[in-house]
């Protein structure tokens, strides 16, 4: 695959991303009755996002976000907005182009808030910590006619071309959590190219993974992202030194939203813990198990 056609998905380009935003927020819009309900029983009857945004309030955000301008410029002007909130554990939003039909999908997500615990001790916080947080349990932005091509190639797990507007996705996001007064966005990020294009926003609540992230990104940052992301969801990612394998270990990533949470992922304690961490590890492919992987084979 010839590097230079891969620059979309160039590492070095995707790591020089803006730091989390910083300044004090508004404070949040008073709970409505409909998103109380919501809250307490997990009651909808108005499909309403999040028991308070309706339609058309869903449809600004969008168009304030910069997705719906997006769209448009690349040939998808208004696009089918659906909404799917009857189940709390899942708040759906659908953008079709011309009609409602999976095949004709720009952009699903699913969200909910909830209230997040610490499984092990992270930073100043003990285990079982509780943080209000808005969750992605999905997010899909995908081109229904776009082929994939050498400058666009398939990613682990997608099943079309990605519309290239991830920043306008999250900025939609940031904006449901400054509404919401969350204290950040949650994303368990199942895929390396996956976690490293949250990145630009959203940091490991564990710093010691933030500092793994960072460590392979430096270390292949000459392999095409497609071709080095396949690698290590096959298992081929090992360390350098002692050549034992380093497994993808799905973890939780975090748009700083306001609180201690916040602070903790801007301090210099979070900052020198993942600093350690990166400098401590050095990795590559195993490229050999790799093409053994890819022939079929059994390693």
């Amino acid at each position: 695959m010839n590097e230079r056609k891969t620059s979309r998905f160039d590492i070095r380009r995707l790591l020089r991303h803006p730091q989390p935003p910083t300044g004090d927020r508004p404070e949040p819009a008073p709970a409505t009755e409909s998103e109380v309900l919501f809250d307490l029983t997990g009651e909808n009857p108005g499909n309403l996002l999040f028991g308070r945004y309706d339609h058309d309030e869903v449809r600004t955000f969008l168009d304030r976000s910069g997705l719906l301008g997006g769209l448009a410029r690349i040939g998808y002007p208004d696009p089918i907005l659906s909404l799917s909130c009857g189940d709390p554990d899942e708040q759906r939003i659908f953008l079709h182009a011309g009609e409602s039909s999976r095949d004709r999908l720009l952009m699903e997500t699913r969200l909910q808030l909830m209230n997040f615990h610490l499984r092990h001790p992270t930073g100043p916080f003990p285990a079982g910590a509780s943080f209000r947080m808005l969750v992605v349990h999905w997010l899909v932005l995908s081109r229904p006619d776009g082929p994939f091509s050498p400058d666009r190639p398939r990613l682990p797990g997608q099943q079309r071309p990605g519309l290239g507007l991830l920043d306008e996705a999250l900025r939609l996001l940031s904006s449901f959590s400054k509404e919401l007064a969350v204290e950040g966005v949650l994303n368990v990020p199942e895929h390396f190219h996956t976690a490293l294009f949250y990145s630009r926003l959203f940091r490991y609540l564990d710093p010691a993974e933030e500092g793994k992230l960072l460590a392979i990104s430096r270390d292949l940052a000459e392999v095409p992202l497609a071709l080095s992301s396949d690698a290590i969801q096959t298992g081929c990612l090992v360390d350098r030194v002692t050549s034992n394998p380093l497994p993808w270990n799905p973890s939780e990533q975090v748009m700083p939203g306001r609180g201690p949470l916040r602070k903790f992922l801007r301090s210099q304690e979070y900052r020198e813990a993942r600093d350690r961490a990166s400098e401590a590890l050095r990795v590559e492919v195993n490229w050999n198990l790799y093409r053994e992987k890819q022939a079929g084979g059994e390693p």
